[in-house]
């Protein structure tokens, strides 16, 4: 084998491993079941601070999810380790920190409700 040819085979085995390794970011589909897991979730670990448009004991929670409508992975990866991003204002968030799926399942159904305000599952 030539010089070139192990250098091209090189190069190529390099860059085929870095495209498989990018992974993707992708939310889940908002499907029915994904509404009542998030819903209950919300309910039992937000909903006591968080309203969806007014503020209570925390943000409202519309506010909050319109600042990752462009970078939902960016959300995700705040639910899984939250820390205070107004600490001169707001408490921290006394959550156990969310797993990448059950951060993902609150992210999609957010959004969804950010797009959707008229669903009747959205918190109030």
């Amino acid at each position: 084998m030539g010089k070139t040819f192990k250098i091209t085979l090189s190069v190529f085995v390099v860059l085929a491993t870095a495209l498989f390794a990018v992974e993707v970011f992708s939310l889940p589909k908002v499907t029915p079941e994904l509404k009542a897991d998030a819903q209950e979730y919300y309910n039992n670990e937000c909903k006591a601070c968080h309203r969806w448009g007014r503020k209570f004991a925390a943000p409202p929670m519309k506010e909050n999810v319109a600042q990752y409508t462009e970078k939902p992975e960016e959300m995700v990866k705040y639910l899984m380790h939250p820390t205070p991003k107004h600490p001169d204002i707001w408490p921290a968030m006394e959550i156990t920190p969310l797993t990448e799926d059950q951060a993902k399942m609150m992210t999609a159904w957010l959004l969804y409700i950010l797009d959707n305000p008229e669903d009747p599952g959205r918190p109030k």
